[in-house]
């Protein structure tokens, strides 16, 4: 390898990690940083909003209760020694 290409390898990896850098460190506008609490301003938006988080919230409780019944029901109908459960 001669001198001359040397230099210009070691040119080359030297704009291109400044060039990565500032990339990597530029903010990007179309991201989102931080939380974001954006409650509606209207009340009644506010209220149907709360009530369709709660009707979420017991909606995933139910269908955890549903999954761990069947659970319960498959193990007992295996047997304990039939199944591995962790």
């Amino acid at each position: 390898m001669r001198l001359r290409t040397l230099i210009v390898l070691c040119i080359g990896a030297a704009v291109g990690y400044v060039y990565a850098k500032r990339a990597l460190t530029r903010d990007e506008p179309a991201i989102l940083k931080g939380p974001r609490d954006e409650a509606p301003l209207n009340p009644a938006l506010r209220m149907i909003s709360g009530q369709a988080q709660r009707l979420a919230d017991q909606a995933t409780v139910k269908s955890l209760d549903a999954i761990r019944s069947a659970r319960r029901a498959i193990r007992d109908r295996l047997g304990e020694d039939d199944a591995a459960w962790n």
